[in-house]
């Protein structure tokens, strides 16, 4: 499915990132200047990579291309920056909920998360989190169009396990402006969960 060439070139970000929102860092400055200003909800967000050239045209094949082989490749980039940039205890993993009015042969979030799931040990809540609002492709809009597209687009649903107090995984495969991410954690944040974000590649 890949080439050795092109698996070579799949490298994990090597340079100083912020702590919080997981930007690349020209410095070794902790935190960039946007986190320290207008901090995300969510306690700490990382990406395996720069959302660009080979690991984005893998994501496009199994996001939009329907390659759904492809699952099992790309968990491993997760799993591998899951260990050496967040490994700790963690309680649940939610996915980032589809737009039901897409028509795809599978939800690709919701198909890593079943694998990370079981690879990580963690207990996989697909009923917590869903989308009630139909609304665009963010790929394609303005940062502005990005940042008001998802608006009242998600929203929890009170069911059990209850995630009060609970740390959880929330699971999207792209971070661009983060509003998607941000969306999300700000229903978990308001039933009281710490959120970690893990995502496979983030704009850089």
């Amino acid at each position: 499915m890949i080439c050795r060439e092109c698996k070579e070139k799949m490298r994990m970000f090597r340079t100083n990132v912020c702590g919080h929102c997981g930007r690349p860092l020209g410095n070794n400055n902790p935190r960039c200047g946007e986190c320290l200003l207008n901090p995300p909800p969510f306690r700490k967000h990382i990406s395996y990579g720069g959302y660009e050239e080979e690991l984005k045209e893998l994501i496009l094949k199994f996001k939009y291309g329907n390659v759904e082989r492809l699952k099992h490749l790309l968990t491993g980039y997760y799993i591998d920056v899951f260990f050496k940039k967040i490994d700790e205890s963690l309680d649940f993993i939610i996915p980032v909920p589809p737009d039901k009015g897409r028509k795809r042969e599978f939800d690709p979030v919701l198909e890593i998360a079943k694998i990370l799931s079981k690879q990580l040990g963690l207990k996989l809540l697909i009923h917590h989190l869903v989308k009630i609002k139909k609304t665009l492709p963010q790929a394609g809009l303005s940062r502005n169009q990005r940042l008001n597209n998802l608006n009242g687009a998600f929203k929890f649903i009170n069911t059990t396990p209850s995630i009060k107090g609970k740390k959880i995984l929330l699971i999207d495969d792209v971070y661009t402006t983060g509003t998607t991410v941000k969306k999300c954690t700000e229903l978990l944040t308001k039933e009281e969960a710490d959120v970690v974000a893990l995502t496979l590649a983030r704009s850089i």
